[in-house]
Parts: structure tokens; C-alpha cells; sequence
């Protein structure tokens, strides 16, 4: 799913933006995703159901990426096959209590067969639903639009007029370029708000 799209960019220029340049628009979206992610470090979007290898390190907490739903987690042994099945809400504890995307689990040594995340390389297995959110944020969206928009007036177009794929065809931009643009235009200050604090 991309962050915005050509309508939301076109309605953001007051421009009509031909149809013929939709790969182009498409490319810049790609590009804006990418610095948006990685100025954040974490993405917007909500992937499917799935699971992730994490490494043990022998302590009840495990740092996680942004997790929306659990729905099990599984210590393997060197094989790569399950040694333990930790299924039940009551095992485990799962951070921030009060809101989502969810960043850390913290075993319940009490209730949990297993008090602690073996120490290993990809022992950790977490199925769930990873994401920020199941639909990205609108000042998110806010930030990638402007950010393409920025990219289109930066070629000094008309853009009082329809955008013709002729006239921008040739124009590319670099992740660099994206950089530069989000950092003089404040897209960083809204980007500040999500940006994922590593601890």
C-alpha cells in the first residue's frame, strides 16, 4: 500500500496530472515510502498475518518490530524446529499496555513453561499481524504527498496547467534529493512524531 497517491497529489497542487504519467508518480511514491521508513525506522503500512525471527538473549523481554495482533510465539532449537509453544495471553505481556503498534514482550515466568527467551541466533519465533497501523496515519500521508508534490515543482513546471508525461519524463530524483526536500520544507517535524526510539 503506498502512503499517497496522484489524486491526493494532484488535489494537493490544484493541478491535473495526465494519466499517461502514472508509472512516474508511481516511482516518486516509492521513493517518498522508502525515506519516510527509513527516517522512521519502522513501516506504516500493515503487512499480512506472518511471523518473524527474532534472536534470544536469555531474559524475559523481547524487543519486537511494531506488532498489531499475536498470535503465538515459538522457541526453536537449532534445527529450526519448536520446542515451545507460548499460546496463551496469561504467559506473556505485551508493550505498550495501552495502545498499539505493540514493540515489546515480556514473559510471565509464573505462568509461562518457559521464563525466558533462550539465548540463540533466530530462536525466537513471533506469528502475528506486524504494522503501525492497519491504515497509514494522515499526517503520514500529509508528509509523502507534499514530499511528491515538492519532487513535481521542483522541475519548475507550470503547474497552473496539466502535467504532461513529456514534460517531466526525463526528470528523476535521488533518495538524497527526497532528504534534502523533507528536511527544508518541515516534513521532518511531522516524520519526528512517529520516528521509532531504539532503546
Amino acid at each position: 500500500m503506498a502512503y499517497t497517491t496522484s489524486s491526493k497529489i494532484s488535489n494537493f497542487l490544484l493541478i491535473n496530472i495526465d494519466s499517461s504519467f502514472d508509472s512516474q508518480i508511481t516511482e516518486w511514491i516509492s521513493v517518498v515510502k522508502e525515506y519516510i521508513d527509513d527516517y522512521c525506522g519502522r513501516e506504516f503500512e500493515q503487512e499480512s498475518a506472518t511471523y518473524k525471527l527474532y534472536d534470544g538473549d536469555g531474559s524475559r523481554e523481547l524487543l519486537i518490530d511494531d506488532l498489531l495482533t499475536l498470535t503465538k510465539i515459538e522457541i526453536l532449537n537449532e534445527d529450526g524446529e519448536v520446542e515451545y509453544t507460548i499460546d496463551g495471553s496469561h504467559d506473556y505481556y505485551l508493550y505498550p499496555a495501552n495502545k498499539t503498534p505493540k514493540t515489546r514482550i515480556i514473559l510471565e515466568p509464573l505462568n509461562a513453561d518457559i521464563g525466558h527467551f533462550p539465548k540463540g541466533r533466530q530462536n525466537v519465533k513471533i506469528t502475528g499481524t506486524f504494522g503501525f497501523a492497519s491504515t497509514v496515519p494522515e499526517d503520514i500521508s500529509f508528509a509523502a504527498t507534499k514530499l511528491v508534490a515538492a519532487i513535481i515543482q521542483e522541475g519548475n513546471y507550470d503547474i497552473g496547467s496539466e502535467i504532461k508525461s513529456e514534460k517531466l519524463g526525463e526528470y528523476t530524483v535521488t533518495y538524497q534529493e527526497v532528504s534534502e526536500m523533507a528536511e527544508r520544507l518541515g516534513i521532518n517535524d511531522i516524520l519526528d512524531r512517529h520516528k521509532k526510539i531504539v532503546v
